[in-house]
């Protein structure tokens, strides 16, 4: 059996696109299986953490299904703006679907709109959003450090801009049983649920170039962002940076 191989460089962005836009249906079926419906408590941690205000304008990058945009329009008295931006139509068509689903059985006060585009090149002016998050999509990109940079451009100084993502466990008995079912067992489930083994497969592949949180704390500091921390979260296999818009 020929080893997966990731894509090359200048192959990437058309690779990720074409596995992200074949898995969006199950997509968030999936996850949950995946991560054991940890993911929302993350998500709702960082949302947190984004200190959104009611009247506020915040981005949702690389928003795939729409599941975080939906969760930061659905803040309590919030009426502001939340824009979901990603490259695949078919995560957006889900994504809108999504929320039509949830105005036909709730009160949704806020402004949502969906954008297909670019995370290295966003179509904002600069200084436009109060906050900006991005979750698990940042080791997706061809250039990480370009999108962080994008990221603090478009908020306001001082506003959050959060990255949510694969971290680095090192706890010692922890560590080789995340490697085992992220390596092994995820790519089975990927093939059990969506049967397509190869979207799943470049899952933990990609984690292996992805930068440890040390590295991309110094990234949030080269996109000239302040006060950047970072914290681990599950053990340390997932890690959360917050940093402050320039």
């Amino acid at each position: 059996m020929t080893a997966y191989k990731l894509p090359p460089t200048d192959e990437k962005a058309d690779y990720v696109l074409q596995q992200f836009n074949r898995i969006a249906k199950g997509y968030d079926l999936t996850n949950d299986a995946i991560s054991l419906g940890m993911h929302r408590a993350w998500k709702h941690k960082a949302i947190k953490s984004l200190a959104i205000k009611p009247q506020g304008k915040y981005l949702d990058v690389c928003t795939g299904t729409g599941d975080l945009a939906m969760l930061m329009a659905k803040q309590p008295n919030f009426n502001g703006e939340i824009t979901g931006l990603d490259f695949s139509p078919g995560m957006l068509a889900v994504a809108k679907e999504r929320e039509n689903q949830t105005r036909k059985t709730s009160t949704l006060l806020a402004n949502l709109s969906w954008v297909e585009g670019n995370a290295e090149t966003l179509p904002f002016a600069d200084n436009y959003f109060d906050g900006a998050i991005i979750s698990f999509g940042l080791r997706n990109l061809v250039d990480l450090q370009a999108g962080l940079n994008e990221m603090a451009r478009v908020v306001k100084p001082g506003g959050k801009v959060i990255n949510l993502d694969l971290g680095q466990p090192t706890t010692p008995l922890f560590t080789p049983l995340f490697f085992f079912f992220f390596d092994r067992i995820v790519p089975l489930i990927g093939l059990a649920l969506q049967q397509d083994k190869q979207a799943y497969t470049y899952l933990p592949e990609s984690r292996k170039k992805y930068p440890p949180p040390e590295k991309l704390t110094q990234m949030f500091k080269q996109a000239g962002m302040t006060d950047v921390q970072w914290q681990p979260l599950a053990i340390g296999s997932v890690a959360m940076h917050i940093g402050s818009a320039p």
